[in-house]
C-alpha cells in the first residue's frame, strides 16, 4: 500500500494534535489514548510516533507501560507551524 501524500503521516497528525491542544492550554498533556482516539491511529503507531518526536526534541513524553503522556515543547511548535 502506498501512503496518501494528501494524509499527514502519524508524526506530523500527532505534532499538530499538539500544537491546538497547546493553544487550548499551554499545560497541557495528552494522553496515547487520546491521540488513539482523536486520530485514529493504533496503539504501536502512536507509541513510535511519540518517540520519534520524542527523539527530535519536539515533545516531552512519559512513556509509561500502560500509556503515555506527551506535551509539546517550543521546538515543536515551531515545526508544527503557526498557530490558525
Amino acid at each position: 500500500m502506498t501512503p496518501d501524500p494528501s494524509q499527514p503521516s502519524p508524526t506530523q497528525a500527532i505534532l499538530a494534535y499538539l500544537a491546538a491542544a497547546h493553544r487550548a492550554n499551554a499545560e497541557a498533556e495528552v494522553s496515547g489514548a487520546e491521540l488513539r482516539h482523536e486520530l485514529g491511529l493504533e496503539a504501536d503507531v502512536v507509541r513510535e510516533a511519540a518517540a520519534e518526536l520524542a527523539r527530535q526534541g519536539m515533545v516531552e513524553w512519559d512513556p509509561l507501560l500502560s500509556n503515555i503522556w506527551l506535551h509539546i515543547t517550543d521546538l515543536g511548535l515551531m515545526t508544527a507551524g503557526p498557530s490558525r
